[in-house]
């Protein structure tokens, strides 16, 4: 035990055993009333020694005043009981405000300078603003972030079903994005959409290509994920689902990286769902993009989104660890005035690339060569009567529409039926978001939607 806390306890245990008495606040309440009634009885000898006033005298007047403090003190309780409750009112309805600007600060759509923020990859040949590195241990100090979602505690529904028959319908759309200086820009993301992709099972999945060779490799992953999944299908009918969508996650990384185009500086993310006859899910993610349930909130038949997967951003800590760890850098751009420019990206010691700005993906040799990964997290969710629709999307949805937003979009056209509908209004307003200050710089824009009917 440490020398002085001991002291302490030992000063403090001589000072219980004193006989002296505490001036504590019984006693001294104790005191003060004492006092009071000494005072009174040196006023009641002092009037019944005077002539002219007797003691009967003195009672009458000592019982009025008596009443009269009655009185008042009775008035004051009033005073207070009222005070307290316009207190408790005022109270009430500042937690009230507090709580809504919680909720406006939680819900609000973050609004970014479309030019500082497009970019995942950089070109090492070219001139890039002057960077300032911070110190590994201020990266280190930043708060976990979990991109508007929730811890994985929530990624399971209340209400499992032991058999949960359903019909599909799905649509899918995907737009080119668009960069002033860059007329001859390709459309790197892809989709894949299979129901029946063997017995009992249905399989979609969204990628999004990044870099100068970022199309070839989300088109490899297309092309290639799927047959490596149907050549261990024997085992994944025997439950064994999950290890093997890792497996053939981590196969289709290891052949990416093998191609005549060059990965050093491209990737893609890999987000989808493998879909069963009985509802269950499993959720695969490699990098940002998302996939979002849309589900019935049964009070005022409003929709609430339950996130399926945590986007593999830089500000999440054990990211971060992996790539310190393994020789690289956290860090963001800098301007010529020192200011942080985007999100945080991983760096090479002593270099300008390859300036990722997130920690998994497929491809992107250089990022992983500095502790980017291409381990998928593989999540199970069992659907629920309540769970209405599914959307899967590369983040030119997610950058500037949050889940809620999407989900009320959708959800409207789900009463309705109209899944073409959803599907245009919800492209309408996530180009609008990209152009709505500036126009230059519009990221690729790929999603998917289902819709879970019950039977």
């Amino acid at each position: 035990m440490n020398q002085r806390i001991f002291d302490n306890i030992k000063s403090t245990s001589k000072r219980l055993k004193s006989p002296k008495i505490f001036k504590t606040e019984g006693n001294y309440q104790q005191q003060n009333r004492d006092n009071k009634i000494d005072k009174q009885n040196k006023a009641k000898s002092f009037i019944n020694n005077r002539t002219g006033l007797g003691q009967r005298d003195y009672s009458e007047k000592l019982s009025q005043n008596t009443k009269n403090r009655l009185i008042v003190n009775n008035y004051s309780q009033q005073n207070r009981q009222q005070l307290n409750h316009t207190n408790n009112k005022y109270n009430s309805f500042l937690d009230s405000i507090f709580k809504l600007n919680k909720s406006k600060e939680l819900n609000r759509v973050p609004i970014r300078n479309r030019k500082q923020m497009w970019h995942n990859y950089v070109n090492p040949d070219s001139s890039v603003p002057e960077r300032r590195v911070q110190s590994q241990n201020n990266i280190l100090k930043i708060e976990e972030t979990y991109n508007k979602n929730r811890s994985t505690a929530s990624l399971y529904s209340l209400e499992f079903q032991e058999t949960f028959q359903f019909n599909l319908k799905y649509t899918h759309k995907t737009r080119q994005g668009q960069i002033a200086n860059n007329p001859t820009k390709v459309n790197q993301d892809i989709f894949y959409c299979q129901t029946n992709f063997f017995e009992n099972f249905h399989l979609f999945f969204v990628c999004d290509g990044h870099g100068q060779n970022g199309q070839f490799v989300s088109n490899f992953i297309q092309t290639n994920l799927p047959n490596t999944i149907r050549r261990d299908k024997v085992q994944i009918q025997s439950h064994q689902i999950k290890q093997i969508l890792q497996k053939s996650i981590q196969n289709t990384s290891i052949n990416v990286n093998q191609q005549s185009f060059d990965t050093n500086f491209s990737g893609s993310t890999l987000n989808g769902i493998l879909l069963q006859e009985n509802g269950k899910i499993y959720s695969f993610n490699v990098g940002d993009s998302r996939t979002v349930i849309g589900k019935l909130n049964g009070y005022g038949q409003k929709f609430k989104p339950y996130q399926l997967s945590i986007d593999h951003k830089l500000t999440i800590k054990k990211e971060q660890y992996r790539v310190i760890q393994s020789g690289g850098k956290v860090d963001t751009f800098y301007d010529q005035n020192g200011n942080p420019i985007g999100p945080m990206r991983v760096w090479v010691n002593g270099t300008q690339y390859p300036g990722l700005a997130m920690s998994r993906s497929l491809g992107d040799q250089v990022a992983q060569s500095i502790g980017v990964s291409s381990v998928p997290d593989i999540i199970e969710y069992q659907l629920g009567l309540n769970d209405k629709f599914i959307i899967i999307a590369s983040d030119g949805i997610w950058e500037f529409l949050d889940n809620q937003i999407v989900v009320d979009i959708i959800g409207k056209y789900y009463q309705q039926n109209n899944i073409e509908g959803a599907s245009e209004e919800l492209m309408r307003v996530a180009y609008r978001m990209w152009t709505i200050d500036d126009d230059s710089v519009v990221d690729d824009i790929t999603f998917i939607i289902i819709f879970i009917q019950n039977q």
